[in-house]
């Protein structure tokens, strides 16, 4: 009949919603990486991206990963041919070999995983413990900074690395701290400047401002506290049911926080104005953020 509305058909919706970054009904960033629990005492990064960019966030940053750890040498073995003097011509036993490689291998360990997390913008990729998470996002970081022409990603935005993980139920954040802090702080050698800037997300059991005193008290007062010109930042981020922590160097600040999207597209700075000095209030709250 002229004139006449039709309703689009069911099965024309899904497919409509999932071409706006959702998944079989579900937001895109439910479905990008392996449903995988997150464990005391793993090793990892937290990275950030866009909502609704969760997927390719996942993808860039295996992509990046992979680059990083394969030129320091610490990826290899995955593509490496153990039956070199196999008959090249025998192209029956090739086939049935990479049929085999591309089957799963429980036994078979990576250097790292993608974890989905119950909330967007934010994903977890869990490191082997023989990987370094701080001296990897430093070094990711820093190349981007000095070579920011060849710019490798569009949707990572910061990266924060974890030394440990703890779950928030369970953790005694003195005890975590002192663990995490003592090489830093507690090894000898000259006193240290530091920071803390903690970030919470999606948990109600801790707050900055608890974490913030926590930790400067395992820190000692033979450390000096110094917001704009540390030795050394604490990080500590909890998401959800978890919490990690880690101690970076003096470039924390200079290398946009880990924000490679910073890093790649800096944001115009604003006019100058007259700040708050390092010793009145704000200055404080503004450098514990």
């Amino acid at each position: 009949m002229a004139g006449e509305k039709r309703s689009m058909p069911g099965n024309a919706n899904q497919s409509a919603k999932r071409q706006k970054g959702q998944k079989g009904g579900k937001p895109g960033w439910q479905g990008s990486a392996r449903k995988v629990n997150i464990e005391t005492g793993d090793v990892g990064v937290i990275v950030t991206c866009d909502m609704g960019r969760e997927g390719k966030c996942i993808a860039e940053t295996m992509d990046i990963f992979s680059q990083a750890l394969e030129s320091s040498g610490q990826l290899k073995g995955d593509d490496v041919d153990d039956d070199e003097d196999e008959d090249e011509g025998d192209i029956e036993a090739q086939i049935q070999k990479e049929l085999a490689g591309l089957k799963p291998n429980k036994d078979k360990k990576r250097p790292f995983q993608a974890i989905r997390l119950e909330m967007p913008c934010v994903i977890f990729v869990r490191l082997e413990k023989t990987v370094d998470p701080v001296e990897l996002v430093h070094r990711l970081c820093a190349e981007a900074q000095a070579n920011p022409e060849t710019k490798k990603s569009r949707y990572v935005k910061r990266m924060t690395p974890v030394t440990e993980v703890r779950k928030t139920l369970s953790v005694d954040l003195e005890a975590f701290a002192c663990e995490i802090l003592k090489p830093h702080f507690h090894s000898g050698g000259p006193p240290k400047k530091y920071a803390i800037r903690p970030s919470v997300r999606g948990n109600n059991k801790f707050h900055r401002d608890s974490i913030i005193k926590t930790v400067a008290d395992i820190v000692g007062k033979e450390h000096p506290v110094n917001l704009k010109n540390y030795d050394k930042m604490i990080l500590v981020d909890v998401c959800q049911n978890i919490i990690g922590m880690s101690v970076v160097d003096s470039d924390y600040d200079q290398l946009k926080r880990f924000n490679l999207a910073e890093i790649y597209d800096p944001a115009p700075k604003p006019e100058a104005k007259e700040g708050p000095t390092e010793g009145s209030k704000e200055g404080a709250a503004e450098t514990k953020s």
